[in-house]
């Protein structure tokens, strides 16, 4: 009740203590004294990082975390009727949502952050933040207990990062920090053999490489079946063709048609 009367500004409780305190008389100044301290309580903003205090920050009802007011909008709900607030990340998850297709467990983006620097750091520090970009979602709110944390093979989150060789060395719950640890040294895999160097054969005479052979390519049954069908086809058409005698050549009708047989054209006309 007493969080109702109140704003939930500083200021406008400063000022509208003398009227509260003269409507309720039984409350002394040692609980004024107690509403300041907490009202003077600092949180930061999840998303921008800044500092303000705890009650001029909003709570997201999608996430639960605390966002300032220039991280939240105001989105109209048509179940309770009014405008409800809503934090600029879950925002875009609305209008923009990932994909579908997804492999992996929802911490095997952490898994393959931490397997590419295994090979050049041994200590990896992350907050809580930069864990939420990397996996691309918001983290529970267990895990701002300590348990939530531990290197058990039977939680989702431990088997992201104890399967690439990794444990967690510490967590600073205030700064809102972690600490991971590499245990387990790569295996570095060889695809590939390598060449032998110039000082491996120096010893040994120069052998030149062997000519390559190449084999003639025999035509297909197929081609040859019809080349000979062709050749059989000339010969015939040969046979067919009329043979005369001599140099005697029948005249074509085009012939017929020009001149008499017993008139042949001159070169004059």
């Amino acid at each position: 009740m007493i969080r109702i009367c109140y704003s939930h500004y500083h200021e406008t409780f400063l000022a509208s203590s003398a009227i509260f305190f003269k409507c309720f008389p039984k409350f002394s100044k040692d609980y004024f004294c107690t509403f300041e301290y907490f009202l003077g309580m600092k949180e930061e903003c999840s998303l921008c990082g800044g500092t303000f205090s705890h009650y001029s920050l909003i709570r997201c009802p999608r996430c639960r975390q605390l966002y300032c007011r220039n991280c939240t909008i105001f989105s109209w709900n048509k179940n309770v009727l009014r405008h409800v607030p809503m934090c600029l990340n879950c925002a875009r998850k609305i209008v923009s949502p990932k994909r579908t297709t997804r492999f992996g467990t929802k911490y095997s983006p952490l898994s393959r952050y931490l397997a590419r620097r295994q090979r050049y750091i041994t200590h990896s520090t992350l907050t809580f933040t930069e864990i939420e970009k990397i996996i691309e979602n918001t983290l529970p709110s267990s895990a701002r207990a300590r348990q939530w944390w531990s290197n058990a093979a039977s939680r989702v989150q431990a088997q992201a990062w104890l399967k690439v060789g990794w444990i967690v060395h510490d967590v600073n719950l205030d700064d809102k920090t972690v600490i991971f640890r590499r245990v387990r040294i790569p295996e570095i895999r060889r695809g590939r053999k390598r060449r032998r160097g110039a000082s491996a054969l120096a010893g040994k005479p120069f052998r030149p490489p062997k000519p390559r052979t190449f084999r003639k390519k025999l035509p297909s049954k197929t081609k040859v079946a019809m080349a000979m069908a062709r050749l059989e086809n000339v010969e015939r058409r040969k046979l067919s063709m009329k043979r005369y005698r001599g140099k005697f050549k029948p005249r074509s009708a085009f012939e017929k048609r020009l001149y008499r047989p017993e008139q042949k054209p001159g070169k004059d006309d």
